[in-house]
């Protein structure tokens, strides 16, 4: 029994004296390296998603034209182009339940009353969160994990781990900001610089000729569209559908009805749509059926810029 004991209070000591010091050392060093990748990393880079979903949260901007979408939005509008003092907030593989988020983040800025720029999909409302990395630095965020819903998981809450298989990702984003090799860069703006060989895209138009797509607006997300716009009648929601190749009307089923769902929308008296999505641009403006490329895209925005300076003035440049 002494034995016993004496080799259980050795063992304690063990503990006390290696592992404790060890554990704690190793907490310390998560801690401080998650710290300054969370503040130099994630938010040093202003086209990730992470960083557009805390400055919804956090910025107290009272000036700021905000653009919001999904890549479309992200890959088209150019806020130095367009107005004085503009974001784009818009976020690849997202739908409209993350716009929504958006805007309800916007709109409980009670002292703000600047016009929010919409690029809407033809698809219709319906819902995708996009990439998960882009919620994890603010999860603890109750308005974030509601978004989340049944992606939420418990390990999202603890520092460091939550991160983990997403350090690279962060970290391209960060260097793509900071060094533009493909692509070009404004205010939250992702731009792509490349243009597709003629062949490439000659095929990608080939495969979107075979494709059927139509037009249907989640009806819960529609009711909540329709909401917010009446709820906050100071400010001017412009509806903006950017350009898609002539391909993608091949077989779209139903375009007829997402144009009369556009024209319902302008029956709000803060509403305005602007229907770009059948300008007819040559295949070098594109970097695929649906997404414009830079050079495509700084033509359009000269075109988006006139049209939006007679409801916007004061905030165009």
């Amino acid at each position: 029994m002494i034995k016993r004991t004496s080799s259980i209070s050795n063992f304690k000591k063990f503990v006390l004296a290696v592992i404790m010091p060890y554990f704690i050392a190793l907490l310390l060093i998560g801690l401080v390296f998650t710290y300054f990748f969370e503040k130099k990393i994630i938010l040093g880079s202003d086209i990730s998603g992470a960083y557009k979903v805390n400055r919804i949260i956090t910025s107290t901007d009272t000036n700021e034209v905000i653009f919001l979408g999904s890549s479309r939005a992200e890959g088209t509008f150019i806020p130095d182009s367009l107005v004085n003092n503009g974001f784009n907030y818009g976020m690849n593989g997202t739908q409209d339940d993350v716009i929504l988020f958006f805007l309800r983040e916007e709109c409980k800025k009670k002292n703000k009353n600047t016009p929010i720029i919409i690029n809407f999909d033809l698809d219709g409302l319906s819902y995708d969160i996009g990439d998960i990395s882009n919620y994890l630095y603010n999860v603890n965020y109750s308005p974030v994990k509601k978004l989340l819903d049944t992606n939420y998981r418990a390990v999202y809450s603890l520092p460091f781990l939550k991160y983990y298989g997403y350090f690279e990702l962060y970290s391209k984003y960060y260097l793509n900001a900071k060094t533009n090799l493909t692509k070009f860069t404004n205010n939250g703006a992702s731009l792509e610089k490349n243009v597709l060989p003629e062949e490439e895209f000659k095929q990608l138009v080939k495969e979107r000729l075979q494709q059927t797509y139509h037009f249907e607006n989640d009806p819960l997300l529609e009711k909540e569209f329709y909401s917010i716009i009446n709820a906050n009648k100071n400010r001017l929601f412009v509806f903006v559908v950017v350009p898609y190749h002539y391909s993608f009307f091949n077989k779209f089923g139903n375009y007829e009805a997402a144009k009369q769902y556009l024209s319902s929308l302008e029956k709000s008296s803060n509403v305005k749509v602007l229907n770009f999505a059948n300008l007819n641009f040559p295949d070098s403006y594109f970097i695929n059926t649906t997404h414009l490329n830079l050079k495509g895209a700084l033509e359009f925005n000269k075109i988006l810029k006139d049209s939006l300076k007679p409801y916007m003035r004061g905030y165009i440049n």
